[in-house]
This record gives C-alpha cells, sequence and structure tokens, in this order.
C-alpha cells in the first residue's frame, strides 16, 4: 500500500519520499501504522519497486484483500494519475471506517461515490461478495477490475474462475468482465461472455489504452459477430466425449437421458445454444437446457405454462441438478431472466409455440429422432446467426 499513518495519526504517502537518502532516513527514524488495523507497518523500496508501506509477515489485515505485487501497486497508481489527469480528485487508498475496508482509489464523479478496486489475486468470491455490499450499503459505488494477468485465452475461448466471472458487470445491454494491465497501461474488455461449460466462455476482447479514457460516455466497440461455428464444434465435442467423463453431473444427466429415451450424440441442435444470459448459469448450457425441454415439453403438442416451466426449473435447482452461478456485480442475476432468453429464442427459432401468453407447446420442427439431427442442424445455426444474441 502507498498510504499509513504516523506516529501524530496523519497520512503519509511513500510516494512522497522523493529523494532516496529522505526515504531511508524515514525508515530509520519513523514508525508508521496501517490505517485500517493500527498495525506497525514498514516502508519499502528497491530498484525495480515503486515505495510502498507493508506489512510484517505475521499480522493479518482485514481492511485488505490481497498482498500487493509490483504489478498491483503499478496499475492503480496508473489508474489513480489518470484520474487525477482528468481533472478529478481521486484518494489513494481511501479507509472507510464504518465498514473496516480500504479501496485501492476512491473519487466523487456525478454526485456518486466510487471506490475503484483492482485486484490481482485471487480472492474468495464470498471475500468479494461481501465487501461490495458492505459498499453499496454505504452508498458507495463499488468498480471491480481484474488483473488482466489472471486473463487465460485460446482463440475464441476465455477461461474465467469462480472468482473471475464474479467480476462481470452490465453494459449497454450486455455484459462485459473489465481487466485491466500495468504493463501494456491498458485496460482488456472481455465483451459478451457466453458460457460453454462451468469456466469456459466464448467471448471477444477489446482494448482501451489508458490514455484514452475520459470522463464522457466511453466507448467500447462491442462485438456483434459471435463465432457460431466455435460454439458448434465445442457442443458437439461435449455430446461426443466430454458428457461421458465420470462425473456426479454427467453420470446424472445421462441417467435422466436414457431414461427419457435419448441418448446424448443425437441431442437436438436447440439444446446447448449460446444465450446472453447463460452467464447466470454455472451449469453448462448443453445439461440445463436439456433439463428444461424434456421436463417441459415432452412429450410432444404438451401445453405448459410459464408459471410451471419456473417451477420445473427451480426444482432441478433444489435437487442440485442445475446450479446458479455467483454473480457478485450483477444485481439483476435472477435464474428466470435466462430461462426467459432461452424461450424467447426457441420460439424465434419455432421450436416452440406461444399459443397465448406465457403458455407454449412443442412445434412440429422441434424433433428429437436422429434422422433429422444432421439434416436440421447446419440449417438451425444458419438461422440462429441471424441475431438471437443481440
Amino acid at each position: 500500500m502507498f498510504t499509513a499513518l504516523n506516529k501524530d495519526g496523519s497520512i503519509v504517502c511513500a510516494l512522497d519520499f522523493k529523494e532516496k537518502k529522505e526515504l531511508q532516513a524515514e525508515k530509520r527514524n519513523s514508525i508508521f501504522y496501517c490505517p485500517a488495523c493500527r498495525s506497525v507497518v514498514v516502508l519499502k523500496n528497491g530498484e525495480k519497486r515503486l515505495p510502498h508501506f507493508a506489512h510484517r509477515k505475521d499480522v493479518s489485515c482485514s481492511g485488505s484483500s490481497e498482498q500487493e505485487s509490483s504489478y498491483h501497486l503499478h496499475g492503480k497508481l496508473q489508474i489513480y494519475n489518470r484520474l487525477k489527469d482528468l481533472g478529478l480528485n481521486p484518494v489513494l487508498e481511501p479507509y472507510f471506517p464504518s465498514i473496516k475496508q480500504r479501496g485501492d482509489i476512491g473519487v466523487m464523479w456525478d454526485n456518486s461515490y466510487y471506490v475503484i478496486e483492482f485486484q490481482c489475486s485471487s480472492i474468495p468470491v464470498s471475500c468479494l461478495q461481501k465487501r461490495t455490499k458492505q459498499y453499496r450499503k454505504e452508498k458507495y459505488q463499488p468498480i471491480w477490475i481484474l488483473g488482466y494477468k489472471n486473463v487465460k485465452r485460446s482463440k475464441s475461448f476465455s477461461r474465467f474462475s469462480a472468482f473471475q466471472s464474479s467480476f462481470l458487470v452490465p453494459f449497454k445491454g450486455k455484459y462485459i468482465l473489465p481487466a485491466y494491465c500495468p504493463y501494456q497501461k491498458s485496460f482488456y474488455i472481455m465483451d459478451n461472455p457466453i458460457p460453454i461449460s462451468k469456466e469456459k466462455f466464448i467471448t471477444s476482447i477489446n482494448k482501451l489504452p489508458l490514455a484514452a479514457v475520459t470522463l464522457r460516455e466511453q466507448t467500447i466497440n462491442l462485438s456483434s459477430n459471435f463465432p457460431y461455428s466455435d460454439w458448434q464444434s465445442a457442443i458437439q465435442k461435449q455430446k461426443n466425449n466430454h458428457i461421458h467423463y465420470h462425473s456426479n453431473e454427467n453420470d446424472r444427466f445421462l441417467r435422466y437421458l436414457y431414461k427419457s429415451g435419448l441418448h446424448p450424440h443425437v441431442i437436438p441442435p436447440f439444446i446447448g445454444i449460446p444465450l446472453k444470459e447463460g452467464i447466470k448459469l454455472l451449469t453448462p448450457p448443453l445439461i440445463w437446457q436439456a433439463y428444461l425441454y424434456i421436463d417441459c415439453f415432452l412429450p410432444a403438442r404438451k401445453i405448459v405454462s410459464l408459471h410451471k416451466v419456473y417451477d420445473a426449473f427451480l426444482n432441478r435447482i433444489k435437487r442440485g441438478d442445475i446450479t446458479v452461478r455467483n454473480l457478485p456485480n450483477i444485481i439483476d442475476s435472477n435464474w428466470r431472466n435466462t430461462v426467459n432468453d432461452y424461450l424467447t429464442v426457441l420460439v424465434k427459432m419455432k421450436m416452440i409455440e406461444e399459443i397465448r401468453p406465457d403458455f407454449f407447446t412443442s412445434s412440429e420442427e422441434a424433433c428429437l429422432s436422429s434422422d433429422s439431427l444432421a439434416k436440421h442442424e447446419e440449417d438451425f445455426y444458419l438461422r440462429l446467426k441471424g441475431g438471437s444474441l443481440q
């Protein structure tokens, strides 16, 4: 951390010690304390690291969420300086006694107080969730930014752990995951992440240099070109291989499929489709969509109400067949939005019919037989590209 208390209780910033001799003298002659836990902290400096304060190894501070690396220190200082350049009055490492928390940066803008947290090491989601709730309780607006070094990416796919996916936030009708790299001095915006498994997402990425950040409404070029072919290929691998790996989730699902007279290799293409609201469920879309469709729309032409769909889905959640994803930065994270999203696409693709408001039945086009699978799959994905994710 950059700030500490001196013996008089005044805030001291390690960056204010400009000369090396001055810093060495302070280290020898002064005692500094953590503003949060009040334990003694050590003033440190080196050839590569910025001057900063650090707790002793045997001290645990509840006001801090991570041990600070050089990556973290440089990142929050760069963001802090950019806010100053924009004419704001940011506060470095503000401490909030009422909730016993210290943020990385605090800043007042547009009549709201924002607390910026640049999180570079993994912490329990429960810790992030608790800090977020406490900030909101005090009427502060938390902004969580992930250290970009944590992002694992290959072609169209990114891997987000439960910790990383907790950084997802709504933005202009979609969802994004904001990250920052102090080495590149740039933000990286993971746009419209669509989960295909618990941790694997299809997402595009946008680079936004720190110097390009302004106080005007920020323009981020969100991608509208979803890689349907990559999704289709990944779903096919799940059907042919991954779903057969031994796990409680897979075993339970396969037993249900076979009991229903189905085989995973011939699950139709409208089960396991990409959905914007899919991020709200931890269970892979191939599994939860199969549960929903088979529970509610078989046998064919059965009429079912939206209320009954919700009930069936909730029962699956209670039994542990479907798991909701923990998203502390998305206030409206209700799984019903995901169900509604899926039903909307099924109606649009003519797999089900809405015969009257909130009452549905399976369509003649929806067929679960293997004879029609190969014939209709390519056509289905061509039609799906018409904008169901928009």
